[in-house]
């Protein structure tokens, strides 16, 4: 039973995480099937469990498998934090009691991100490690999963006090144990850090953060900030949850502790059943999942992204698929990372460019493990974002124009595919756009971002590819004169030779009389594998179902998958999620007074030789 919230944090919970209950009874069962087919996994499935993490996620299944793999992962990986000692031991309860994590009381005036107190000072390091203290974080964790819809909601904040902090405790923090650290708490915990507030920073600790922010990903670097003063401190944490101590008026410190105590107590059966869960690395299909070695040669100048160390792994339909069609080796599959890595390296015009490997992975699938023709592709793919500034430029999804499109849908890749190892279905609504407003290059702006979010999310979109479903219902010639040879071209080169997508289909739905002329300048930049893959439907939807089936599709189309609005909600959120990435990816483009050799230009590359009086329009 899965407990209702309350008006005002469901409110939050629509809005900012895409929850919608009526999705709760799929999304759960799609999860639990997936568990059921990992061989090496164990793990809990309790419904309010698996809620909070989905929440966590913000509903993305994608993420939520790939946390739970790594959380349940990390009991082997990192079993030297994690089971360094349990709530069941003695020891736990005893270390507890020192009082170098808790969980603070909720404030009784606002809703407000559960804060995490860390007093890194009160241990021996005679006794006690760190580890300890991230190894009491864990599980403390687990109970707010369980039990506490305002953090799996609102979120959670670390406050960490450094008083008592001494050359030892900083000893302790070697760049090997930070890194673990780092993925158990930021990205395996499935609760969402809104912030992190230190204080009472001692000289001397500035290694430390730095080595810290090499693995923390950008929203957590942006949120860490110094307080000099509790005074400081007071304006983000409510008075009210602070413990007397921090000049809060939530009782003390010990009386905090010791509701935690009993908490644990009350868990006692519930932890030891956790304890059963885990990973059986013999049983994984594909790699074993490894510690990551040393950090002989880290730079700790260099910003490390923690998240590109750690590729999601196919499921087993998809890997078989990636094999057969795309040449992928899970063995070959680092080193060809490094020799991209390498290559993107020595180009001086793409110095700005700072890729995720996952992105990287993209980019191989779609060249099918063709490194000559990822590099090709990876060239292209920065290179038209300097000269495309109206598909590329301004791609904050605040943006007004964006959000415009945003609220409208004109984009929307479909919640399910047709089988577990088949295409990404997008829907395409240009009939929604009004010329008055809008040109088509601002679709296609909307379609390039929400494309680049499946290639870093979606396995079955890199793997299996899309098929595109696009409603011209509405067109008028307004937005039909929009399409002209030159863009047309930018457009096919695009979505030809730089995106690194296979596009399986287009299926034009509800085309009006008079598209011949705009459908023949479409087909004209063309391959001849695409052109057969265009199938135009008209208003025939008995048609459409043998390509694409009902039960995947929103009501509006004659589905069973859900609405349109429900969709648009979804994407909306979901592309505001991507803001900051968005916002740092513009920088990320060719700089072609640098290319060695002749520069790229649109005419080189836009340039609609001849005429179109030989344009076949059969």
């Amino acid at each position: 039973m899965i407990r209702p919230l309350p008006p005002e944090l469901a409110k939050i919970a629509k809005k900012e995480l895409n929850e919608n209950p009526k999705q709760f009874a799929d999304d759960l069962l799609h999860l639990k099937e997936w568990i059921a087919k990992q061989p090496h996994l164990r793990a809990r499935t309790d419904e309010q469990w698996l809620i909070a993490i989905l929440r966590g996620c913000k509903f993305s299944l994608e993420r939520v498998k790939s946390k739970l793999d790594l959380y349940y992962t990390l009991r082997t990986t990192a079993a030297d934090v994690i089971l360094r000692m349990t709530p069941i031991e003695p020891k736990f309860i005893e270390f507890f009691r020192r009082g170098t994590c808790v969980i603070l009381p909720h404030s009784k005036k606002k809703l407000h991100p559960r804060t995490i107190l860390i007093r890194a000072g009160e241990y021996e390091v005679e006794n006690n490690n760190v580890a300890d203290i991230m190894c009491i974080l864990y599980y403390l964790v687990q109970i707010l999963v369980v039990e506490d819809d305002i953090a799996s909601v609102v979120g959670t904040k670390i406050m960490v006090d450094y008083r008592g902090v001494t050359l030892s405790h900083l000893t302790q923090v070697s760049p090997g144990l930070m890194k673990k650290l780092v993925a158990v708490s930021q990205d395996s915990l499935p609760l969402r850090l809104k912030g992190s507030h230190h204080m009472n920073v001692p000289s001397g600790i500035e290694i430390i953060f730095k080595i810290v922010s090499g693995f923390l990903n950008q929203k957590a670097k942006e949120r860490l900030r110094i307080h000099k003063t509790h005074e400081e401190l007071l304006e983000v944490v409510p008075p009210d949850s602070l413990p007397e101590e921090y000049g809060g008026t939530a009782g003390t410190l010990n009386e905090i502790i010791e509701y935690w105590v009993d908490k644990f107590k009350e868990y006692r059966s519930w932890m030891e059943t956790e304890l059963t869960f885990g990973t059986d690395e013999s049983k994984r299909t594909g790699d074993c999942k490894k510690d990551q070695g040393s950090f002989r040669k880290l730079d700790i100048d260099d910003s490390v992204n923690f998240e590109n160390m750690n590729l999601r792994q196919l499921p087993p339909h998809l890997l078989e698929k990636a094999k057969k069609e795309l040449d992928e080796d899970p063995n070959r599959l680092q080193s060809d990372i490094t020799a991209l890595r390498t290559w993107l390296a020595k180009q001086p015009h793409l110095e700005s460019v700072n890729i995720s490997d996952q992105m990287l992975v993209a980019f191989l699938r779609g060249s099918k493990y063709s490194l000559e023709r990822s590099k090709e592709k990876l060239d292209l793919f920065y290179t038209l974002r300097t000269l495309t500034p109206e598909f590329y430029g301004n791609r904050d999804p605040l943006e007004p124009k964006i959000q415009e499109l945003l609220k409208l849908g004109v984009f929307l890749p479909l919640r399910n595919c047709n089988k577990d190892d088949s295409p990404r279905t997008c829907l395409v609504r240009c009939g929604l756009i009004d010329p008055s407003r809008h040109h088509l290059s601002d679709l296609v702006k909307m379609t390039f971002m929400i494309t680049e979010i499946l290639l870093l999310e979606d396995d079955n979109f890199s793997v299996a590819g899309e098929e595109t479903l696009v409603d011209i219902k509405g067109i008028g010639m307004g937005l039909v004169s929009q399409w002209t040879p030159t863009l047309a071209k930018k457009i096919i080169t695009c979505f030809e030779k730089a995106i690194p997508l296979r596009l399986k289909s287009i299926h034009l739905l509800n085309t009006p009389p008079g598209l011949e002329t705009a459908y023949a300048i479409f087909r004209a930049f063309l391959g001849e594998k695409l052109k057969k893959r265009i199938f135009l439907h008209n208003q025939n939807y008995k048609a459409l179902y043998k390509e694409i089936p009902k039960r995947i599709l929103p009501k509006e189309y004659g589905g069973e998958d859900g609405s349109v609005e429900e969709l648009t909600d979804f994407w909306k959120t979901k592309v505001e999620s991507y803001r900051e990435w968005f916002l740092k990816e513009e920088k990320a483009c060719s700089d072609e007074t640098k290319r060695p050799g002749k520069p790229k230009t649109t005419s080189v590359l836009f340039g609609v030789e001849g005429s179109f009086r030989k344009l076949e329009v059969d």
